[in-house]
C-alpha cells in the first residue's frame, strides 16, 4: 500500500528532475497550490493556473535540487510537512531558498491535491529581482 511518505519523496524527486511533466505528474487533477504567507497576495492556483505561473520561472535555474531537512507525517488525515533548502544555478550566481511545505495527499496516497508552499519571501523577491533585471538587461528594480 502506498504512503504519504512515499507521496512526498515523489514530490521531491519529481521537482529534482526539473521537468515540469514530473512535476505536473504528481498532482491531482484537482490539487490546489497556495504560495505564502498570505502577506504575498498569491491567487490559489489550479494545475494550469499553475504551470502557467511556474513553466517560465523554469529556464534560468539549472541543476535544480532540493534537500529534505525534516519531515513530518500524519498518515490518518493524509498529510506531510517537509522543510527543505534548495539550490541551483543561475547566470547571476547561486540561487538558495527554504521552504516549507505542507502537502494533502489523495486517498489512494499516490498524489498531492492540495499544496501548500511557504517561501522565504524576502530571498526570493530581492533574487528574483536581480536575476529579472539581468535577464531583461535592466538596471532598475523591477518585481
Amino acid at each position: 500500500m502506498a504512503s504519504c511518505l512515499q507521496a512526498a519523496r515523489a514530490l521531491v524527486s519529481a521537482y529534482n528532475t526539473w521537468t515540469l511533466d514530473e512535476i505536473m505528474a504528481i498532482r491531482a487533477s484537482d490539487c490546489v497550490n497556495y504560495i505564502l504567507p498570505a502577506s504575498l497576495d498569491r491567487k490559489a492556483m489550479n494545475n494550469d493556473e499553475y504551470v502557467a505561473f511556474f513553466a517560465p520561472r523554469m529556464p534560468p535555474f539549472k541543476n535544480f535540487n532540493l534537500t529534505v531537512h525534516d519531515t513530518v507525517v500524519d498518515e490518518a488525515p493524509r498529510k506531510v510537512v517537509l522543510h527543505m533548502t534548495s539550490t541551483a544555478s543561475t547566470a547571476i550566481g547561486e540561487y538558495r531558498n527554504e521552504y516549507m511545505l505542507k502537502l494533502h495527499i489523495t486517498e489512494d496516497r499516490r498524489k498531492i491535491d492540495r499544496f501548500e508552499e511557504f517561501v522565504d519571501s524576502g530571498y526570493s523577491a530581492q533574487f528574483m529581482t536581480k536575476l529579472h533585471q539581468h535577464l531583461s538587461g535592466s538596471t532598475k528594480a523591477s518585481i
